[in-house]
C-alpha cells in the first residue's frame, strides 16, 4: 500500500512539473532573423535591424503584451540556433515546409509572395525551362526552398549557392552568373536600389507543395505550444484590426498575404 501511495505521489509530482514547464511565463520574446533580406529585414546604417518583419513582430508582441528583442543570425545556422536556445522564435521569411516541420513548429501563415527567376536585362528570353537553362549558372541562397527547387529540377544547370541572397543578386548584376531564383519582392527591391537597369524579373515559379510549402510562418521549438497559440491569436488580431495592412502598405504596393493569414 505504501508503495502504491509513493508511486501515486511521484506520478502527481511529474504531472505538476510537466504543467509548470508548459505554463512558461513569457515576458520577452527573442527573435532570430537573417537580416540580409530587404525589405523584410536588413541592417540600417546605424546597425539597427529594420524591415517589414521587424515591424510585424513588434505588432504581434504588442498584442501579446510582451517585448520583442532582435538578433541577427546567418541563415544556415538559424534553426540550430533556435533549437539551442539562442532565441525563441524565427521571424525571417521562413517558408512552412514538411522538412522543416520535422525540426521546428510553425505558427499560422502570415505571408506568401511570388517566387521568381531573374536575369540580366540584356537577356530577352523568357524561357526558363530546365532544357533552356542547361549549362547555365543559376544562383540562390543556400538552405532555402529556392536551393531545394533548383537541386530537384535543374540538375543539368550549374547551381551556385551563397550564404545570403544579396550575393547572387550582386553576381547577376555584374554578369558573373546567368540567373537568380528568389522571392519576387526581394529581387525587385534589389534591382530598384541598384538603379542601373541591370536586371529584370523573368518568370514566376509555381509553388511545388512538397518543396515550397504554402507560405511563411513564425518558427519555434516544438515544446513551445503555448507560445504558438499566443502568436496565432495575435496574428488573427493584427489582421482583424487593420494593423497588418498598415505595416504592409509601408513596404509594399501589393497584398503579400496569399490566400489567407490564418487557418
Amino acid at each position: 500500500m505504501k508503495k502504491v501511495k509513493l508511486l501515486a505521489l511521484l506520478g502527481l509530482a511529474s504531472c505538476l512539473m510537466a504543467s509548470a514547464a508548459i505554463a512558461k511565463e513569457w515576458k520577452t520574446i527573442r527573435v532570430g532573423m537573417d537580416a540580409s533580406y530587404a525589405p523584410f529585414e536588413s541592417v540600417d546604417p546605424s546597425g539597427k535591424i529594420v524591415g517589414f518583419e521587424v515591424d510585424y513582430a513588434n505588432a504581434l508582441c504588442e498584442r501579446m503584451k510582451l517585448t520583442c528583442t532582435f538578433q541577427n543570425q546567418d541563415w544556415d545556422g538559424i534553426i540550430p540556433a533556435l533549437l539551442a536556445g539562442k532565441f525563441d522564435v524565427i521571424v525571417s521569411s521562413m517558408n512552412i515546409t514538411d522538412e522543416r516541420k520535422k525540426k521546428v513548429m510553425f505558427s499560422d501563415m502570415y505571408y506568401a509572395t511570388p517566387i521568381v527567376f531573374a536575369g540580366q536585362a540584356a537577356n530577352k528570353s523568357d524561357d526558363v525551362s530546365p532544357a533552356a537553362l542547361k549549362g547555365k549558372t543559376i544562383g540562390t541562397q543556400s538552405s532555402t526552398i529556392h536551393a531545394n527547387f533548383l537541386e530537384a529540377f535543374y540538375k543539368d544547370s550549374n547551381i551556385k549557392l551563397y550564404p545570403t541572397q544579396d550575393e547572387p543578386n550582386l553576381d547577376l548584376a555584374s554578369g558573373r552568373i546567368d540567373y537568380v531564383v528568389g522571392d519576387g519582392l526581394v529581387e525587385q527591391d534589389f534591382f530598384d536600389k541598384k538603379g542601373n537597369g541591370c536586371c529584370r524579373v523573368i518568370s514566376e515559379i509555381k509553388r511545388v507543395p512538397g518543396i515550397h510549402g504554402p507560405g511563411v510562418g513564425v518558427a519555434m521549438r516544438p515544446e513551445d505550444a503555448d507560445l504558438r497559440d499566443m502568436i496565432n491569436k495575435a496574428i488573427g488580431e493584427v489582421d482583424a484590426d487593420g494593423t497588418y495592412k498598415k505595416i504592409e502598405a509601408k513596404y509594399f504596393k501589393q497584398d503579400i498575404r496569399g490566400k489567407q493569414l490564418t487557418n
